[in-house]
């Protein structure tokens, strides 16, 4: 028994084809309504604020420092969820506090458009202590959505590295 309308490769390129065309005559109004409909997923989300950023602790000891912190660490707060972040070179090494299991997905800000990287680093897990790696360091605005076993689930603001 056949599941899809296509008998072989041909079938299927030919059908794909004419999706591809078709897809200019979809009205702005449809694709701009899916696109609000998208952001709706998080919703539920709590709102983690920058607490803190030591970017800009930076700018305001710059007179007193002979050379900058070779580390930028920011902190979001929100009532239920702390996420401590550190960037490094090559990685956003970050911790849930109080210390929990769950997962962090990346949300990149692409021209007015909210997606989510393709690949390996849609979303990495969360260890039992907390603890997370973001590889490679996001490119633009980014927010994590972060969401723990107990199902609560915090995001946090825009950030730019």
């Amino acid at each position: 028994m056949r599941s899809h309308p296509w008998g072989d490769d041909d079938e299927l390129l030919a059908v794909l084809g004419r999706a591809l065309r078709a897809a200019p005559a979809v009205p702005r109004e449809l694709v701009e309504a899916g696109k609000a409909a998208w952001t709706w997923r998080v919703v539920d989300a709590e709102l983690a604020a920058l607490a803190h950023d030591s970017a800009l602790d930076d700018e305001l000891v710059a007179a007193t420092r002979a050379e900058p912190a070779p580390l930028r660490t920011m902190t979001f707060r929100s009532p239920e969820l702390t996420i401590e972040v550190e960037v490094t070179e090559d990685a956003l090494l970050g911790q849930f506090v109080p210390p929990q299991p769950g997962r962090v997905e990346v949300v990149v800000e692409r021209g007015g458009d909210l997606t989510v990287p393709r690949g390996g680093d849609l979303t990495v897990p969360v260890d039992e202590v907390g603890y997370f790696v973001v590889r490679p360091i996001p490119s633009g605005r980014f927010r994590l959505l972060c969401r723990t076993a107990e199902r609560t689930s915090v995001l946090t603001d825009w950030t730019t590295l």
